[in-house]
Order: structure tokens, then C-alpha cells, then sequence
């Protein structure tokens, strides 16, 4: 809000002095033309994750073999894409690997030409067989990858023939809409080096997953160059990159802090340089000098409190009422005041609300007018069976409405008013930090235990289909949650035209809740006033292009 009062007040003496710039406004011009000028050095230190939420450690770099937002994001510096997705859902052939797709009458065959100026930093062309090598390890992985049949690979694919070193065919096994398998299938086969890491096994890869000294081919704009584990990651520009945005900085370096008072000392210190505002130390934002803020999200994704439906303890929640009961319970609007400062959307459904491009009518109107019904809620838990007793906890044969939320440090502030508003309907939700790659092993490694219920957040592919989440035996269902509807609502959105499809799917998510939807969170970036560049390093859906950040006076 300080940015737009200040914006308003310089319109507002705009008439006051317009006549005393004449004389000196083509000077300040030149001098400002000249010093906005992108220019290269420098070192910018930041934190894992900005744009996307509270940071965490990097923990390794393969795009096959990681699953989490921040090691995904720091992969994404080391490697091009094969096809590249703006910020508006379209396609950048100068940024991508593939120059061009030939779609075939049907829909069913892809026809792949790729660029043939793309170098690996060992001097290597990047080729068909990079590609052909992502793919393969793909299927050898099978759902140990993350993505694992996200766009239909490789479930979908009938054959996968190399033309040439520059050009190659996938056919799929029925037609689907081109641009559902173009940005959510296509996006998955980031060309990897063949010919460097074709001799390892799937062990080897793993065991290398964080060693700098693996990553050394690479054909994106940035190179490893440091990794302390638990400490910090360094890359370096890549002098061998290819593409047409070659990185000005001279260092990147991610330091990995959690707390938000710690993030708060290290921007005002100047350990940091960029990084998310803490939204509950936005009270002391005044004490930041010589920073600019950028507001940017919520990320293309959602936020939600999810159910391990295979655990007996919390059979409750295999009941839509109970999940429906909750949606009603939580008043999003009093969450994103208090948790977020303002800085939210509501959001009851798995398409992010911005932008607007993929909402049916029924979740636009439940953005605009909300669903807190505390009444409803209490409607639905009595239908439930679900009847008031010690301690205004519910109860239903001798089990209490109970169950264990797990949050990650520092970010208890939302939890803690999503337990009163249960606690208001007679749900007792307890909360346990803990740290975010402990979560992540709980809940979703080999070996995953049995847990009650976590809050988290979720990426999503630019064409919003998430089978491979909510479908039964789905590769990221972690869930273990199953509705036959909903896997034939999720099986029509890949070879439907139009919305009516995601729209169908989208509605029956809204009134099912398989897991319950929090608002969508907008990030507040500060950056230090001397670093340029933000609006096309950090996307509105999410991504981190630091390739574009430049520093005014060469740096550190």
C-alpha cells in the first residue's frame, strides 16, 4: 500500500512543477537512460524459493530425481527447456529447445524440430539424443519420477522415434488437445547430457544428486559452482550458453534461511539482497532503507490442508460432509488479513484464481462472495453423525473429531487460526512443526509413515489437469485418495477442447474438497534499490529467471 500512496501522491504534484522540470527533465533523461542500461558484474545473494513461499534447502539438481518447488527452481538455471511457457500460457520459441512442433491432423503425432545453434558448455550440440535420454529414464524411473505421467509421459506415448539428430516424432496412443500434451507433457523432457551421463545408473544418479562436480555439462545460463549442504548453493554464468538472455550477474548465491527473523536481519544487514517479505514482520518494513518491493503471485499452484485418506485413525475425512464442513469453517478472508497482511486471494478450488484464464463461473463467484458458512458447517457434521461432547470436540462412536496438522517452521500463524475456526464447529486440529524436508519424507518418501493431515503447497503444469495428484494411484497421490467420478472427470480433460472439461472437473473438486483449499498467497519481493530487472526475473506464476537480474553500480 505505501507503493501505490506514494504513486498517487507523485500524480498529485505532477501540476506543481511540471513547468520547473522543462529545463532540467532532458538531462535527468539522458543520465537515467544511461544508468538504467543493463550492465554485467556483481554478486545478488538471495534465498531458495522467492516468489513461491517461505524458503527451504536445495537439496539436489537432477530434474529426474527432485520433486521439491526449490530444487526444481535451482535445476531450472542448469538447463534449458525444451519448450519454454511464458507467463501468459504461450509458447517462446527463442527460449526454447524445440524451434518448432508439427502437430499431426489428428492430434496424436508430435513432430519435434529443435534449434540447432544449443551448445552444451563442453562445446557438444544439444540434440535429439539428450531428449531420447529424458524420455528413457523417465520410463526406467517409472514413478519414482515426480511427474510421472504428468501430460502423458511416457503413459500416453506409443512410440518415440528419432528422425535425426535434430529431429524426432512422438506418437500418442489416442488424440489428445495439443496443448494440454505441448505445455504439460513436452515441459517434463528437458534435455539432459546424453553422452555425460549415459553410463550411470539410476543409483549413480542418485548418489550424485547433489555433488557440483556431476553437474558440470549444462546448456542453460548458469553453471554450479559451490554447494554447502545446509548452508548455501553458488552458480556462475554460463559462458558457453547459446540462448538470447545471457546472465549479467557475475554470481547468484541462495542461502538457505528459514525463519522469517532471520530473513528480516539478513535484508537488512545486507547479508541478503532479495528476498520475500516475511508477512508477519511487515509491521517493521520501514526499518528496510534502500529497498524497492515487487509484488508478484499467488504462484500457479495452491495452497491446502491434505489427508493421508489410508490412515484408520482419520477414516472421518473419507466423508465429503466432514471435508465440506471444514471449507465452510474457515473465513479466507480473516485468514489472509491476519496471516498475510492483506496480501491473498480466496481460493476454493485446484486452478489458481490468477489468472483468471481457467475459473468456472461457480469458483469466480465463490472468489468474489466466499464460503464461510460456520452454520452450514455444523449442518453438515450433525448429518455426518458427528455430535458435540467433551470439551465442545465432536464425537460419533466413542472417536473424537480429531486430527494432527503438520506445518513447517514459521508458519504456524495461519494454522493457528484455521484450528480456531474448526475449534468453532467442533474439530480439534492440533498442530507439529516441523521442518519442511522432514514433511516431505513423512508424507511422501519410500518411507512415508502414516500421518494424519499437513498444510503445504502445489505446483500445477500451465494446462491445470492433476491426475497424477488427485486420480487414484496417481504418482504424486500421497494422498491416497480415490473417487471414481473424479478420475473420469480428470481422464476427459486431456483430449477435450475447450474449457467445459477443466471447468466439470474443477466444480466437482470445489464441492468434493479432497483436500481443503487455503488462499492463494501474494509474495512481497524487496530488492535492494540498485538491482534491476525483477519483473522479468520473477514471474507471476512462480518462476525465477535471474538470468535477467542486473546491478547499477557492478555490485558487491
Amino acid at each position: 500500500m505505501a507503493g501505490l500512496v506514494g504513486t498517487i501522491e507523485r500524480f498529485t504534484r505532477a501540476g506543481a512543477y511540471a513547468a520547473l522540470c522543462l529545463p532540467i527533465c532532458a538531462t535527468w533523461g539522458a543520465i537515467r537512460a544511461r544508468t538504467d542500461q543493463p550492465r554485467f558484474g556483481g554478486t545478488i545473494v538471495t534465498v531458495p524459493g522467492v516468489g513461491l513461499g517461505p524458503p527451504a534447502a536445495v537439496n539436489g539438481f537432477n530434474p529426474l530425481l527432485v520433486s521439491s518447488a526449490f530444487d526444481m527452481q535451482a535445476a531450472g538455471l542448469l538447463y534449458q527447456p525444451l519448450v519454454w511457457v511464458t507467463r501468459r500460457f504461450h509458447i517462446d520459441a527463442r527460449l526454447s529447445i524445440a524451434r518448432r512442433i508439427i502437430t499431426g491432423p489428428h492430434h496424436r503425432t508430435y513432430t519435434l524440430i529443435l534449434g540447432r545453434h544449443w551448445r552444451w558448455s563442453d562445446g557438444t550440440a544439444v540434440t535429439t539424443a539428450d531428449v531420447a535420454y529424458t524420455y528413457h529414464m523417465i520410463q526406467r524411473l517409472g514413478p519414482q519420477f515426480a511427474n510421472y505421467g504428468v501430460g502423458g509421459i511416457p503413459t500416453d506415448v506409443s512410440s518415440f522415434h528419432i528422425l535425426g539428430p535434430y529431429r524426432l516424432r512422438i506418437t500418442l496412443k489416442k488424440p489428445v488437445n495439443p496443448r494440454w500434451f505441448i505445455q504439460n507433457g513436452l515441459t517434463l523432457l528437458t534435455p539432459l547430457p546424453s553422452a555425460a551421463w549415459g553410463r550411470f545408473s539410476v543409483a549413480s544418479l542418485y548418489a550424485h544428486l547433489a555433488d557440483p562436480r556431476f553437474f558440470q555439462v549444462v546448456d542453460g545460463p548458469f553453471r554450479l559452482t559451490a554447494f554447502a549442504f545446509g548452508r548455501y548453493v553458488a552458480f556462475g554464468p554460463n559462458r558457453h550458453f547459446a540462448g538470447p538472455d545471457r546472465p549479467y550477474i557475475h554470481r547468484l548465491v541462495l542461502r538457505f534461511l528459514h525463519d522469517p527473523e532471520s530473513i528480516f536481519f539478513g535484508l537488512k544487514t545486507g547479508r541478503i539482497q532479495i528476498a520475500d517479505l516475511p508477512h508477519e514482520l511487515f509491521p517493521g518494513r520501514g526499518k528496510l532503507h534502500g529497498f524497492r518491493e515487487r509484488v508478484v503471485g499467488p504462484a500457479w499452484g495452491f495452497n491446502y490442508l491434505g489427508f493421508d485418506y489410508a490412515n484408520p485413525r482419520i477414516a472421518f475425512v473419507r466423508d465429503a460432509r466432514v471435508r465440506r464442513a471444514m471449507m465452510h469453517a474457515i473465513r479466507q478472508s480473516l485468514l489472509i488479513r491476519v496471516q498475510y497482511y492483506g496480501q491473498g486471494i480466496r481460493d476454493y478450488g485446484p486452478i489458481p484464481p490468477r489468472p483468471a484464464v481457467y475459473l468456472s463461473p461457480l469458483a469466480r463467484r465463490l472468489e468474489r462472495v466466499g464460503a464461510y458458512d460456520p452454520g452450514l458447517s455444523r449442518k453438515l457434521l450433525r448429518e455426518a453423525g458427528w455430535r458435540l461432547g467433551r470439551g465442545k470436540v465432536r464425537e460419533k462412536e466413542g472417536r473424537r473429531l480429531a486430527f494432527t496438522a503438520l506445518v513447517p517452521p514459521g508458519e504456524v500463524r495461519g494454522p493457528v487460526l484455521i484450528k480456531e475456526m474448526l475449534a468453532e464447529v467442533g474439530i480439534d486440529m492440533r498442530l507439529r512443526e516441523k521442518p519442511f524436508n522432514e514433511i516431505v519424507a513423512m508424507t511422501q518418501g519410500p518411507d512415508a509413515t502414516k500421518w494424519d493431515a499437513l498444510t503445504l503447497a502445489w505446483g500445477l503444469g500451465p494446462y491445470p489437469s492433476a491426475r497424477n495428484i488427485f486420480g487414484c494411484g496417481g504418482a504424486n497421490n500421497f494422498y491416497h485418495y480415490c473417487d471414481k467420478h473424479m478420475d473420469a472427470l480428470l481422464t476427459a480433460v486431456p483430449s477435450a477442447s475447450g474449457k467445459g472439461a477443466i471447468f466439470r472437473y474443477e466444480d466437482y473438486f470445489i464441492k468434493q474438497q479432497p483436500v481443503v483449499v487455503l488462499p492463494g498467497e501474494r509474495h512481497v519481493i524487496e530488492a535492494r534499490d540498485d538491482i534491476h530487472g525483477l519483473r522479468r526475473a520473477y514471474s507471476s506464476l512462480g518462476g525465477f529467471n535471474p538470468q535477467y537480474l542486473w546491478i547499477v553500480r557492478g555490485g558487491q
